[in-house]
């Protein structure tokens, strides 16, 4: 079987893990970078990843890099700085050179990933939000993650947008912090959070490469999470316990807008044939625990 070539635009901590998780006989896997030093830095492995210097928002380098072809591109972008500008500039600009860049290829490749975040949906409520609902953005992030997507969505006959959840895991540890301090959104009204655990997040996309090779075709868009969705305050409580602490270790209330209070669904991403390892936040968050002694 001949070797496929996989190139990761945007290529950070998701895309690293991704390489370190295929096989190396069947995937020679490319991350582009601005500054591949930085990776390196990093702990990027360079027998893993063959690292490529590009900036991603300019379609020339790009159709330079992926010149001699590209079986798989996925594209795992995440802003410079939390502003409109930075957003604008990693998915819009990005979202529009690779488009372009892509068209004019002699041969496309067989399928683009464009990771995506649950962002897009500003709706509340308890409804439960699938890939049929509308997005309907809540603040610029989701606004131009949404027409980053849009670009995109027919750069190659086939793309599919993964749009994650809140990512947790080694290394992504925000929640557990804020349990250690002693904060905790409100207990009321219901403040519903929607995670999976990064593993989850390159095994799925792993799935989609590797179902898609062998002549299946996946949906245009996937809702990243996991099988729970669950009160913040519910799940800041278990933490709590879990993590050895009384129940009046949680003293201080953090408002959040509760805009950001929805329910997601996982249900066509398991219906592409996926099985999850952390399921919901108790598998997910006691593994973390666990591995951090």
């Amino acid at each position: 079987m001949a070797q496929e070539k996989l190139w990761i635009l945007g290529c950070g901590d998701l895309g690293a893990r991704l390489a370190l998780r295929l096989n190396r006989q069947e995937y020679a896997v490319y991350g582009m970078r601005r500054n591949p030093l930085v990776a390196l830095a990093s702990k990027r492995r360079a027998d893993v990843v063959n690292w490529r210097r590009g900036d991603a928002t300019k379609k020339e380098d790009i159709a330079r890099l992926l010149a001699d072809g590209a079986d798989v591109v996925l594209a795992t972008f995440t802003p410079d700085e939390h502003t409109q500008g930075g957003y604008h500039r990693a998915y819009i600009n990005t979202a529009t050179a690779l488009a372009e860049a892509l068209s004019n290829l002699p041969r496309p490749p067989r399928l683009l990933i464009w990771v995506s975040s649950t962002r897009v949906y500003g709706q509340s409520g308890d409804d439960l939000i699938d890939e049929q609902t509308p997005a309907i953005p809540s603040g610029f992030q989701g606004d131009i993650l949404l027409a980053a997507e849009e670009i995109v969505r027919s750069a190659v006959p086939t793309t599919c947008v993964v749009r994650f959840a809140g990512i947790y895991g080694p290394g992504r540890d925000r929640l557990l912090s804020q349990v250690r301090a002693g904060r905790c959104a409100p207990p009321q009204p219901p403040q519903y959070s929607n995670r999976i655990h990064v593993d989850d997040c390159i095994g799925f996309l792993i799935h989609l490469i590797e179902k898609h090779k062998s002549g299946w075709s996946p949906e245009q868009l996937y809702i990243g999470a996991d099988c729970m969705p669950v009160p913040m305050y519910e799940l800041q409580r278990w933490l709590v316990k879990a993590m050895g602490y009384t129940s009046a270790h949680l003293r201080e209330i953090v408002q959040t807008s509760e805009r950001r209070s929805k329910k997601l669904s996982n249900r066509r991403l398991l219906a592409s044939g996926y099985e999850m390892k952390y399921p919901d936040y108790k598998t997910g968050y006691s593994a973390l625990l666990e591995s951090e002694g």
